[in-house]
């Protein structure tokens, strides 16, 4: 081999030298730049988590890229937990953060539904406010609030009530319910002058409470007729009930009429489903529309015996007379127990329980309770 041929196998020998560098050199630098490296694509339809296969359905991703199912939940459980709750700087958790709001929204309803059936019921919106009415509406003028006494009802608590924001009481738990019964320190509409009436009619803070109005029938009937309790009733009520004897007891004997007492559950329903007893029944079981007309007057609060704790609660409060009177505890001759309610409806018959709720179907409507049976 001559000179120039070898000196040109060592030339290409460094060539492929040099080369082989320059090669290894590139790939390290590209290995080393993290904006380089491209990850494989993964078919998302089925997608690989930690060696599971799953679908975007099971995953719970919508479609549309909006929060999956599991967010949704978890959100909801975390504001359930929260909705109760607020906590103070001292790190105590406060009164239930919310309940004012939530109490306005039922207040909200409750109105909304009661003007719903009384646009139905056209009737109950014409003429001037009756007399039964303005006699049943008592006015506390030192707090500007006017409510409608509901017997039955819890009435005689919220005259205890207004006694104490009268100045009459210091606490209602001082006040005994006979001296609740005689009214002290209150006002009736009727005893106002016209002018007098529309006034606070316009300006005063108005209230209501109803209840189921066969629940307030049982009690009625268990607090003034059922076995002695007659006797011990006044003059006007025992006249009352030696009156349902004489019209519907076949041989009552001279002591029934002499005495009312023992009426039975059957004569209390006939004397109640009687159209012309109607004229006369007596505000403990007259029908609460024609007690309050609750389509007449523009009630700021429509309270439920059933729901009183949070009614009186809420409306005290938004009073801001939270801190001046309690509204009472203790149930006031409350007939709420559903055993005695069956007990007692369970003997009435379908034709007798069908005129009894087309006396008192109104009340159920506008007040937003159940049809007490899905036969009428």
């Amino acid at each position: 081999m001559g000179v120039c041929g070898l000196y040109n196998s060592k030339l290409s020998l460094l060539i492929c030298i040099f080369c082989l560098i320059v090669f290894c050199v590139l790939t390290w630098t590209k290995m080393e730049d993290p904006t380089s490296f491209k990850p494989r694509q993964i078919n998302d339809q089925h997608r690989v988590d930690f060696g599971v296969r799953v679908t975007p359905s099971q995953s719970g991703t919508p479609l549309d890229g909006g929060p999956t199912q599991q967010q949704n939940d978890f959100q909801k459980r975390r504001e359930s937990q929260n909705a109760g709750q607020k906590e103070q700087g001292n790190g105590e958790i406060s009164e239930p953060y919310g309940f004012m709001e939530q109490q306005a929204v039922v207040q909200s309803e409750r109105r909304r539904h009661l003007r719903e059936v009384c646009s139905n019921h056209p009737e109950l919106s014409q003429g001037s406010i009756n007399a039964i009415t303005l006699r049943n509406l008592f006015v506390q003028h030192k707090s500007k609030i006017i409510f409608c006494a509901v017997p039955k009802n819890g009435c005689s608590n919220w005259k205890r009530v207004a006694m104490v924001l009268g100045g009459v009481y210091n606490q209602t738990e001082d006040i005994p319910l006979r001296e609740a019964h005689m009214d002290t320190g209150l006002k009736r509409l009727i005893q106002l002058s016209p002018a007098e009436r529309n006034r606070t009619l316009q300006t005063y803070t108005k209230f209501m409470y109803a209840r189921q109005p066969f629940l307030r029938l049982l009690s009625a009937y268990l607090d003034k007729f059922e076995g002695k309790a007659a006797s011990r009733q006044g003059q006007y009520l025992r006249d009352i009930a030696k009156g349902i004897m004489r019209r519907y007891r076949k041989n009552a004997t001279t002591r029934d009429l002499q005495t009312g007492e023992n009426i039975t559950w059957y004569e209390w329903m006939t004397y109640l489903t009687n159209q012309t007893e109607r004229a006369d029944f007596d505000p403990h079981w007259l029908e609460i529309h024609k007690l309050c007309s609750p389509c007449q007057i523009n009630y700021d609060y429509m309270g439920k015996l059933e729901t009183v704790d949070d009614d009186a609660r809420y409306m005290l409060t938004s009073l801001e007379v939270q801190d001046k009177v309690n509204f009472p505890t203790g149930d006031e001759h409350q007939t709420n127990s559903s055993q005695a309610y069956s007990t007692y409806f369970g003997r009435v018959t379908m034709a007798s329980l069908q005129r009894l709720w087309e006396v008192y179907k109104l009340d159920f409507e506008l007040f937003g309770y159940d049809n007490p049976s899905p036969f009428l």
